[in-house]
């Protein structure tokens, strides 16, 4: 199996009044079925980690094709441990990573991250680094063998990594604020006017 995706749809969606983020509507599909949109025709399939919400989410995407929903059941310890738990239901030699509330990622990001070989691979736009992040396995062994690291940034912190610019201002965008929502509601209803 050459490629897995791991999304993390286990926050609380604390700022966005009581809905789950995951399930709000951008132009006819939800967040999670964009964030999903963007990895699956990359991917053999996709583990969706669930948490706070977690009905919500999967009633929202379990009818997308070669998606895994698993359950964090510590989800308020955090995105890391979601992500521990992700990675670690994968068997791909690499896996792409991405927060289920960042659903902008483009099809040509994605490419070019596969098209480098590296342990860890990052998007950068102008300078800054943003997602998904590509981990091969012998990083995703690591980082779930590695204690000391509190979340993924630490991690990235602490290990080299391939940096790739893209011209993508989106791979640093994410959905936190009921601003945020208005501004992605407004992309992409503008990027699929026919």
């Amino acid at each position: 199996m050459g490629m897995e995706g791991v999304i993390l749809a286990a926050g609380k969606s604390s700022r966005m009044a009581e809905n789950s983020k995951m399930t709000m509507d951008l132009n006819g599909r939800t967040v999670i079925e964009r964030s999903i949109d963007s990895l699956s025709p990359f991917c053999s399939r996709i583990i969706v980690v669930t948490g706070f919400h977690s009905e919500a989410v999967r009633e929202s995407a379990g009818h997308c094709r070669d998606v895994i929903f698993v359950h964090n059941p510590d989800c308020e310890k955090g995105m890391f441990s979601s992500l521990r738990m992700g990675l670690q239901r994968t068997e791909a030699e690499r896996v792409l990573i991405l927060p289920g509330d960042c659903p902008f990622i483009t099809h040509e990001v994605c490419e070019k991250l596969l098209a480098v070989k590296g342990d860890i691979v990052l998007p950068a736009y102008q300078g800054k680094c943003g997602h998904p992040v590509l981990l091969n396995r012998r990083a995703i062994e690591d980082l779930l063998a590695d204690d000391r690291c509190r979340s993924l940034q630490e991690y990235l912190s602490a290990n080299k990594a391939e940096i790739i610019a893209v011209d993508r201002p989106e791979i640093l965008w994410d959905i936190d604020t009921p601003e945020d929502y208005a501004k992605s509601v407004e992309y992409f209803r503008t990027k699929e006017v026919r």
